[in-house]
């Protein structure tokens, strides 16, 4: 199936790039918030029947690393890039981003931008506005699972967005 999926395409008429690169690179700092204190932790490292095992070894673990004066992370340095080939514009993001990223960007440029997500790094679910509120696995969960100490903070969102916006412009979008 995927043998004919890729004959199909290479049928298709297709758009010409014309010969030129240009690409900007940054990475912005996204906040995280405040580790769960030492006594929500342990909750949640006691509780088999409410929590799943990787949030089990996810509390034990930031148990272990309180107790030996760790620091944690406030934020994350999160890849973005742009590349334009020719008139083709991609869109390059850090983590598993949502696809409510992909649909924003093509509001903000066009439909013909192309965005890839899971490069540079995973460090955890990019979510949206909509999905911190919502909750859920990739809100709330997916940041456990990655080892990160909290979830992202309210905002992250539109800081992706304006940077992925001011890296267009330098790459010269």
């Amino acid at each position: 199936e995927l043998a004919a999926a890729v004959e199909r395409v290479l049928e298709e008429e297709m758009r010409e790039l014309s010969p030129q690169l240009s690409a900007s690179y940054s990475e912005i700092e996204l906040p995280l918030n405040p580790p769960p204190s030492k006594d929500e932790l342990l909750e949640i490292a006691q509780d088999s029947s409410a929590y799943a095992s990787y949030q089990i070894r996810w509390a034990e673990r930031m148990i272990g690393k309180m107790e030996k004066n760790e620091t944690f992370i406030s934020s994350y340095p999160y890849p973005l890039q742009v590349w334009h080939m020719g008139d083709q514009m991609v869109v390059i993001m850090g983590g598993e981003v949502v696809v409510e990223y992909a649909n924003n960007l093509k509001q903000i440029f066009s439909q013909d931008i192309f965005v890839i997500g899971n490069s540079n790094d995973v460090m955890s679910y990019i979510p949206s506005t909509t999905i911190l509120e919502e909750g859920g696995y990739e809100g709330l969960v997916a940041q456990q699972v990655y080892g990160l100490p909290n979830t992202w903070k309210p905002g992250i969102e539109s800081m992706i967005i304006q940077e992925i916006v001011r890296l267009a412009e330098q790459a010269g979008n």
